[in-house]
């Protein structure tokens, strides 16, 4: 295992952890969260010893292979498939080995790479490669595509699917869902589950880490406080602590009040009911997670608009294309008052496109989109903070507005993004992405708009910063139309979804898990046509490919069966333990006052023995049910 003992590291002269602690067994899941600056890529990069050691003691086992995602693409003269095949460094030192023998045509020890390749059951790796492509959103032409021929964001899924074909035990992931498209982490979610070595994520992805992790470390005050159970658990435990204050109490009632209102006045109105709606879900989240917004350094809300135009546009015969590919195809939309819309659809699809349609940055070839008059769009782009000017400072860039406010009003309102006085003074270039994004956020909301368009708002933006965004939004009584890969933004914010496919946008009938299981499914049905016979295949091949899958699947499935066996056998002694309490209870002396003490104790006995039986019983479905989704798989 993993230990970290009065673990102190620095950044310059910045202390980032002080006698922390932390302990990563094999097989475990680990969410790594905090504020952005605290050292949680630090410490990453500490593990992989790049980092220096102040004090302390950092344990690794020797044994241990510890996986990441690469910096830089290693080379961009392999195709794609052999780069992410290549991440299993077994397999591309078998392959190495019998391209260097064949060139030698040395057969002895052409025969031994092949065994050493059977050995690491290495037959099964480009499928394995094939299967993480599929899933991350790439189709079979990509494949013997060179490296260089990708955009910079799908290299960036290149190297994530090269970080996950590593045999690891020790897997870290810093921000995994960044450059990916909802479908790809909910995709992503499934196979993190499945894998057997020890995983250690930093993510502000709220939902991903209540699908992936059993475990929370939290870095704050320079410590690592550990929580069991996934984020929601980790906002309870959190949130017991912080609701013993008072003061934050008093803001929770005021927050929740505040919603309640609002419902109690618009939910039976019709034009209002989507609102409502939505503030209804918000005051759910609130009840659990209250104590944790007040907390909150940020609190910035968008102003209700004066005026809003119905409809807010109309989008008639909308296409564009780049080149010979056509993105666009007569596209037709409305946009209504108070709608909230989620744009969903694969990375590439056109999403970013139609909204550069809507918000005027480019014209459409063909069609025409028309907004009403007394529209005001806030919009914030996929590449937003690089509009920014580097060389100004926050309080520079707000004073540069139209109805420029004086100073003080400046700084006032860039405090609610938790820029301080200093802060407003210094130039950004400095600035963390997020403290940039958090600018160009603080720009959108002062210009007052009453329709908001968010293209990957999330990219730079801590968890405390997306909690703000969340609550700012859903009070906002204006239309949204939000692209996001932050599932639990969506699913909070949007009330229906518009589907970028194929060159068509439709509205979705059906909510974003349904959306999600979907394409899911259409994935594993990609994956399954990759695992079919091809034409050609002798009966003996296929029985070998056959027998092959079988052992890999046994290999698998081993360590279950193996919990299944002793949990069956605790279960059957807790069961006959439990009937002789039963017999026990049965007999009417037990119940004299002679006997109180005996009575108590065998009712003890009993209820824990229930209660260990039940926690079995759960284990042991959840065990049966990973081998069946083991065997569905493969």
């Amino acid at each position: 295992m993993l230990t970290l003992q009065n673990l102190s590291i620095r950044a310059g002269v910045k202390p980032l952890l002080d006698s922390a602690s932390l302990t990563v067994h094999p097989g475990q899941k680990i969410g790594l969260i905090g504020q952005n600056g605290v050292g949680k890529t630090t410490l990453f990069k500490t593990i992989l010893n790049e980092a220096p050691i102040e004090a302390g003691h950092l344990g690794v086992p020797a044994n241990w292979l510890i996986g990441c995602v690469e910096q830089e693409v290693s080379t961009d003269q392999l195709t794609a498939l052999e780069y992410v095949t290549y991440g299993d460094s077994l397999y591309a030192k078998c392959i190495d080995d019998i391209k260097l023998f064949e060139q030698q045509n040395n057969q002895e020890l052409l025969v031994k790479a092949y065994d050493g390749l059977d050995k690491i059951s290495g037959y099964l790796v480009p499928n394995k490669a094939k299967q993480l492509l599929y899933g991350l959103g790439f189709v079979e032409s990509d494949f013997d595509k060179q490296l260089s021929n990708f955009s910079g964001g799908w290299q960036v899924r290149l190297k994530l699917a090269r970080a996950l074909m590593q045999r690891a035990d020790l897997l870290l992931l810093d921000e995994p869902t960044n450059h990916l498209d909802i479908e790809a982490v909910a995709w992503l979610e499934q196979w993190l589950k499945s894998y057997e070595g020890a995983v250690l994520i930093i993510s502000h992805d709220r939902d991903f880490l209540d699908q992936v992790v059993q475990g929370i470390a939290h870095i704050h005050n320079h410590k690592i406080y550990y929580y069991s159970g996934n984020f929601a658990a980790f906002e309870r435990q959190r949130n017991e602590q912080l609701m013993q204050q008072q003061a934050l109490h008093d803001k929770q009632k005021q927050q929740m009040q505040h919603l309640k209102s609002f419902i109690e006045r618009f939910k039976a109105k019709a034009s209002k009911a989507k609102q409502a709606q939505s503030r209804v879900k918000a005051l759910e989240r609130m009840e659990q997670v209250a104590a944790v917004q007040a907390m909150n350094p940020f609190n910035f809300q968008f102003l209700s608009p004066d005026h809003q135009p119905d409809p807010m546009m109309n989008i008639e015969k909308v296409s564009f294309s780049y080149g010979d590919q056509k993105i666009l195809n007569e596209v037709d939309l409305v946009l209504r008052a108070g709608d909230r819309i989620g744009l969903v659809g694969v990375n590439g699809s056109g999403k970013t496109t139609l909204l550069k349609q809507l918000v005027g940055e480019e014209k459409p070839q063909q069609g025409k989109v028309v907004v009403s008059k007394g529209v005001k769009i806030g919009y914030f782009a996929q590449h937003q903070i690089d509009s920014l000017n580097f060389d100004q400072s926050p309080l520079q860039h707000l004073l540069a507005q139209q109805n420029m406010p004086t100073d003080q009003e400046a700084r006032d309102f860039l405090g609610q993004f938790g820029f301080s006085n200093n802060q407003c003074l210094e130039c950004i270039k400095a600035f963390s992405g997020g403290e940039k994004a958090r600018l160009a956020l603080a720009l959108i909301v002062y210009q007052k708009p009453n329709l908001i368009i968010l293209d990957e708002p999330t990219n730079h933006l801590d968890m405390e910063t997306r909690d703000a965004l969340d609550m700012a939004i859903q009070e906002f009584s204006g239309s949204v139309i939000l692209v996001t890969h932050d599932k639990h933004l969506l699913a909070s914010i949007c009330d229906q979804f518009w589907w970028v496919h194929k060159g068509k946008v439709s509205y979705y009938q059906g909510d974003l898990d349904s959306y999600l299981q979907a394409q899911l499914k259409a994935i594993k049905v990609s994956q399954q046509a990759e695992r079919s016979p091809k034409s050609g295949t002798t009966k003996k091949e296929l029985r070998q490919q056959n027998a092959q899958q079988r052992k890999a699947v046994e290999a698998k499935i081993k360590p279950y069966l193996k919990e299944i066996k002793a949990l069956e056998k605790r279960m059957e002694t807790l069961q006959k333990n439990i009937a002789e309490y039963h017999l026990m209870m049965e007999d009417e002396t037990l119940y004299e006052a002679s006997n109180k003490e005996k009575l108590a104790e065998c009712i003890k006995l009993q209820v824990s023995c229930s209660q260990e039986l039940e926690e079995k019983e759960l284990r042991w479905l959840e065990l049966e049910e990973q081998i069946e989704k083991i065997k569905q798989e493969m």
